[in-house]
């Protein structure tokens, strides 16, 4: 393999984790891809960036460092594009289609952009699928794009802001007085450039095992379902089609708050109820005692609380109580108090808070990047997986425009690039097996984010058994569950609906028998797959330390909220409290209100992405070497990683990003403005982004022209951004007496970027969603028939399947015991009559 000699400030660490060393990506991405290039290349894969002469332009967006505008100093493009080698071709010149192709026939894999907006990659420039094979017939070939590459919205412009619209996510996400709101960067990029990474890391895999070079379709829309965490899929079973509460969550009879106001910001702190948090509340008002802070309304059995049975009048007396002592604090004295007594309430840090995280010092987590080439040494977010091999780190800073054409182009005449291995292709299939088959994955755990990782394997035909206990059952097992209720354990939607295609055992791992069938479990599997908290695994004797030494070529990842090392690391966070910490819930919201934090729990949905494309690159790295790994991965520092625009304006620039609503700097309008009624639904919305001129004169032109829109002050985007609250204005007096479908219908016909925000009914019944067949039933034998989603990744040759429902506790202990560990009758019996599968 030969390594490209690339200049100062770009290298591979010597401790840095190489699971894709060897092969060669390029990226053809337009803005919502480039996360998954820059994280292919920090697992090791050279990751070449395909830029116009003039640039990507993402380039041509500040802020920028230093403050004048300069296409190397933009921090959108610096944050995304660290780690790449980066080329400029002209794909319209003959020459540069030549010198691609040649590249191309070097490459094991291509990520481009689809869609109307596109612009970067070959399809933009008539660069064809046939023309690109005839290159390189064992080419993977990747494309991320609003909605599929094919369906009724095929070719349907999709932005950030209608992606979501349509993805059902931005319906709840919001106050109740005000339109649905997005964060202020686009959360869609991060779920869908971990996905579109994701699938070429699966792709690769399985090119290496069957020789079929695939080409992949990746959806945002499909991405921006899943942080919903499957209430849409409950609205059969709840009739709820989404409510926006601010910062809050609905139970069954009262709403609640979330986020709160304190001393020197807000923080993220709810009365859910539950085995898991009542202790928490306890500790809570325990701690305002202390302070010599009490109320009647605090004086209840804190252990026997339940959220689902409180009155929306009681609920209201708590949180005044509460709300009034939070006042009193500060951010850090609340969360110390949170860390010291496993309270679940975090601070809703900005880019200031995190860049000064002792957790994140501790971890090593931000690193110092020199670049000569531009004169800079900025700190940016570092790993965002630590591993037993290295951490997948930045290696060095995004390229300057046609920095490595000589290193890369120039070698194009020279002997042939010598590709990745590959190990030998399994017998030829007369057609490609299910793409996992055979893998074999242990899962420990509870909640949504680990089980939804594993759930990327088991939709594609990997055996996955989920090991659970009815001395502790997974808290989402109890999840309006009452005593007495028939279904008992089974009962729960949300478990039901993130756990198909498992297979289920029961074991009492306080039991030194039951921890012995445990290591048995670990001899059978591949993968070992868990999200307890630190140390519980340890506990067990189940650590990596002691089953590496017993299993070396074992691959084992470990996620939780903040790593598993670190004074931090024992906080006992869900998803809620990673928001907060990650950056998301501050970014998202109105520049006059609370941060709000999108709906669901986002680092819950972005964290099994990242477990996904980990677990592929170490399946990858173990057939090409023998070698297991550990991945540690936290679920704040991957979405941080995320978020490294928002550290890197702080970090270069000094300025924090604040919340601005629906707007834009780039776009307008770019807003969600309100529609009629339609029957006794009053809560109809339009998303609408407009982002050239020439877009401007196509809503005119739909709007009727109206002589309010001739005015010379919106006739360009510096007029619109300026005189930004009458346009709005405008624009919602036209929107607020028509239908929201029939504006957008008539707006995509215009070839506008539009959408009906999608509440969760709707979204079960969208078109596209039907057309990839993203919502499939399952019959479960408690729940009876009910809603799954899978991934947003279509495969050309490998099918996806939803064909076992989520096991009952215990329901598969007996076939997994004698079929695939071969236990004896007398084996089995003599376990079960002793406790053990509990």
């Amino acid at each position: 393999m030969r390594s490209l000699q690339v200049g100062k400030g770009w290298s591979v660490e010597h401790n840095a984790n190489r699971n894709l060393e060897g092969f060669r990506i390029l990226d053809c991405t337009d803005e919502p891809g480039h996360l998954a290039g820059k994280l292919l290349a920090e697992l090791g894969a050279e990751v070449i960036k395909i830029e116009p002469p003039a640039g990507d332009p993402v380039r041509r967006r500040g802020p920028f460092v230093g403050g004048a505008e300069d296409p190397e100093r933009s921090v959108p493009w610096l944050a995304m594009n660290t780690s790449k080698l980066g080329v400029t071709l002209d794909l319209n010149a003959p020459r540069g289609r030549a010198t691609f192709l040649d590249l191309v026939a070097t490459a094991d894999a291509l990520l481009e952009c689809a869609g109307p907006d596109a612009v970067v990659g070959p399809l933009a420039h008539g660069i064809d699928e046939t023309t690109l094979r005839t290159a390189n017939p064992q080419l993977v070939l990747c494309r991320l794009s609003p909605f599929g590459l094919g369906g009724p919205y095929a070719q349907r412009r999709g932005s950030d802001l209608t992606v979501l619209a349509l993805g059902g996510n931005l319906y709840p996400t919001g106050n109740p007085d005000r339109a649905p709101v997005r964060c202020v960067l686009p959360v869609s990029h991060f779920h869908g450039g971990i996905e579109l990474a994701t699938a070429a890391a699966f792709a690769l895999w399985g090119r290496q095992q069957t020789d079929v070079a695939e080409t992949v379709d990746v959806s945002l829309q499909e991405c921006l379902t899943v942080p919903n965490m499957t209430t849409p899929m409950q609205f059969p079973f709840t009739g709820f089609k989404g409510k926006r509460v601010g910062g809050g969550f609905r139970g069954a009879k009262a709403f609640f708050r979330e986020l709160w106001p304190c001393k020197d910001g807000w923080i993220s702190f709810a009365l859910r109820g539950g085995p898991a948090r009542n202790p928490g509340i306890q500790a809570l008002v325990d701690y305002m005692r202390e302070c010599g802070f009490s109320a009647p309304a605090l004086e209840r059995d804190w252990r026997q609380y339940n959220h689902n049975t409180i009155t929306q009048e009681e609920v209201d007396q708590i949180e005044a109580a509460l709300a009034a002592f939070f006042r009193t604090q500060t951010m850090e004295q609340l969360f110390r108090v949170a860390c010291e007594r496993t309270l679940l309430l975090a601070p809703a840090y900005s880019a200031r808070e995190i860049a000064r995280s002792g957790q994140l010092a501790a971890r090593e987590f931000f690193v110092d990047i020199d670049d000569p080439g531009r004169g800079l040494v900025l700190r940016y977010p570092g790993a965002f997986a630590q591993t037993s091999l290295g951490p997948a780190r930045v290696r060095g800073p995004a390229p300057r425009l046609g920095e490595h054409n000589d290193a890369v182009l120039g070698t194009l005449s020279r002997s042939p690039r010598t590709r990745a291995s590959r190990v030998e292709a399994r017998a030829a299939w007369p057609s490609p097996p299910a793409l996992f088959r055979g893998l074999k994955i242990l899962e420990f755990g509870g909640g949504a984010a680990g089980p939804l990782a594993t759930r990327y394997f088991a939709d594609h035909g990997a055996t996955v058994v989920r090991v659970e206990s009815r001395v502790r059952p997974d808290f989402i097992r109890l999840l309006r569950y009452t005593p007495g209720d028939p279904a008992g354990l089974d009962g729960s939607h949300m478990f039901a609906m993130v756990n198909v295609n498992k297979l289920g055992i029961a074991l009492d791992l306080s039991q030194a028998p039951a921890r012995e069938v445990a290591l048995r479990l670990v001899d059978w599997c591949d993968v070992l797959a868990e999200n307890f908290a630190p140390g519980t695994m340890a506990k067990w004797g189940l650590d990596y330390s002691r089953l590496a030494a017993r299993k070396p070529e074992l691959v084992m990842v470990s996620t939780c909220l903040n790593g598993q090392t670190g004074p931090e690391r024992n906080y006992p966070g869900f998803g809620g409290q990673g928001s907060a910490l990650a950056g998301f819930n501050y970014l998202t919201g109105w520049p006059d209100r609370e941060p709000l934090g999108p709906y669901g729990t986002i680092t819950d949905s972005l964290s099994p992405r990242f477990v996904a494309l980990l677990v592929a690159s170490a399946l990858i790295h173990r057939e090409r070497t023998g070698r297991g790994q550990y991945i540690d991965l936290s679920q704040v520092e991957a979405g941080i990683v995320c978020l490294s625009e928002n550290i890197l304006t702080y970090t270069a620039t000094g300025t924090v990003l604040e919340r601005c609503g629906n707007r834009s700097r780039f776009a307008a309008p770019h807003g969600v403005f309100r529609c009629a009624p339609e029957g006794d639904d009053d809560d109809r919305w339009l998303a609408l982004a407009i982002h050239s001129d020439s877009d401007w004169q196509r809503l005119c032109d739909a709007m009727g022209n109206p002589e309010w829109s001739r005015d010379p002050r919106f006739s360009t985007l510096a007029g619109r951004l300026r005189y930004v609250d009458e346009l709005e204005r405008r624009i919602e007096e036209w929107t607020r007496t028509r239908s929201a479908r029939a504006l957008a219908d008539t707006l995509v016909r215009a070839g506008l970027d539009a959408a009906v925000v999608w509440n969760f009914a709707e979204l079960l019944e969208d078109p596209q969603l039907a057309y990839r067949n993203h919502y499939r039933s399952v019959d479960h034998p408690v729940i009876g028939r009910h809603l799954c989603e899978t991934n947003a990744i279509r495969f050309a040759h490998y099918r996806e399947a939803l064909d076992r429902p989520a096991p009952r506790l215990g329901e598969h202990t007996e076939y997994v015991c004698r079929e695939l560990l071969g236990m004896t009758d007398a084996e089995f019996r003599a376990l079960a009559a002793a406790g053990v599968f509990a």
